[in-house]
């Protein structure tokens, strides 16, 4: 079967269940972590932020004490936020408190000290000491060398094998972190609603939280169920949304791609045209130039030819006619003797 992952949700309905069905447990919780010794818990006053389905901010318990405004959370994830987020819990928590229209008074208006504790069971390579104080002051863009304003979390480790004297000191911590491993265990192999049931039978039987869970174990199953069914929604809507995301990825990536694609193809093409039309242009360049070449030739040698052949003709021409010249004077001189002779 298909396990979600409920296990952090549990936990902290466990602890407001534990904390505000029965004052006895929030008094002793108390007296362990304040080292105090209180029995009057018909003082402690609750003030819960409530836990409603799908509510992302909300502080597990917090009630008011000796003068005192207690927040006290159950996480299973460690986060240095911690003060961060209790910060938010106690501005809520105040407004329920003050009436805003005190707040224009001259009077002074006198609040309950506040004080924020976390119970931590969560992976113990996150945290592995006895106890943190996380300081807000740690998130401040500029640190404040003042020191004018300030708010801690302090931070308890409720894993097996830590902070054993707060155990001792309250015995319903103790076995709420009991009643914590056994359902995480059982969660490893059965959804959360079967693995719920199966706790709270192996844990009455082994005498932990036994008062608890007679009176309560029928609502925790009814809440694990719920809890199951509603993450059961989420995933599925996980799910969807994923499948909805991963379709109009495949789309925008191939709309992209395509873009891509004919920028790239447009590029190479003109790069390839261009390198082919110099190839080619050379080519026919000399062709073009050669045929052009022997045109010119052509006709200057034929310009020229007739130039020399003019110029040569003439030349032996008079060089004919000079030959002819003295071949008639060389007669006239034979003549003359003749006719001297005669006479």
């Amino acid at each position: 079967m298909k396990k979600f992952s409920v296990d952090r949700q549990y936990k902290n309905n466990l602890f407001i269940y534990l904390f505000t069905k029965k004052k006895e447990y929030a008094l002793s919780l108390y007296n362990a972590v304040n080292q105090s010794s209180y029995t009057n818990e018909e003082d402690l006053q609750f003030k819960l932020l409530e836990d409603v389905l799908f509510i992302e901010m909300k502080n597990d318990v917090s009630f008011l004490f000796d003068g005192a405004l207690n927040l006290y959370e159950h996480q299973s994830t460690f986060s240095y936020n911690m003060p961060l987020r209790g910060l938010f819990y106690l501005a809520d928590l105040y407004r329920k408190l003050v009436s805003m229209d005190n707040l224009y008074h001259k009077k002074l208006v006198q609040i309950p000290t506040p004080k924020y504790m976390v119970f931590y069971n969560g992976p113990v390579e996150d945290m592995n000491v006895d106890r943190l104080e996380l300081k807000l002051s740690d998130a401040f863009l500029v640190p404040d060398e003042s020191k004018g304003f300030e708010w801690t979390a302090t931070v308890l480790n409720i894993n097996p094998g830590f902070n054993e004297e707060l155990f001792a000191q309250c015995e319903i911590l103790r076995e709420y972190a009991q009643f914590v491993e056994v359902v995480r265990r059982n969660s490893e192999t059965m959804d959360m609603h079967d693995a719920m049931v199966m706790a709270i039978r192996e844990c009455m039987k082994a005498g932990i939280l036994v008062e608890f869970l007679q009176e309560y174990g029928k609502e925790l199953e009814a809440m694990s169920w719920e809890r199951y069914d509603t993450e059961r929604i989420l995933q599925i809507q996980h799910e969807e949304a994923l499948e909805d995301a991963r379709e109009e990825g495949l789309r925008l990536g191939k709309e992209e791609g395509l873009r891509l694609g004919l920028e790239e193809g447009r590029v190479k093409g003109m790069q390839q045209g261009m390198q082919q039309g110099m190839e080619q242009g050379m080519q026919q360049g000399m062709q073009q130039g050669i045929e052009q070449g022997m045109q010119q030739g052509m006709q200057q040698g034929m310009e020229q030819g007739m130039e020399q052949g003019i110029q040569q003709g003439i030349q032996r021409g008079r060089a004919e006619s000079e030959q002819i010249i003295m071949l008639l004077k060389e007669q006239i001189k034979k003549l003359e003797k003749q006719l001297a002779t005669y006479q």
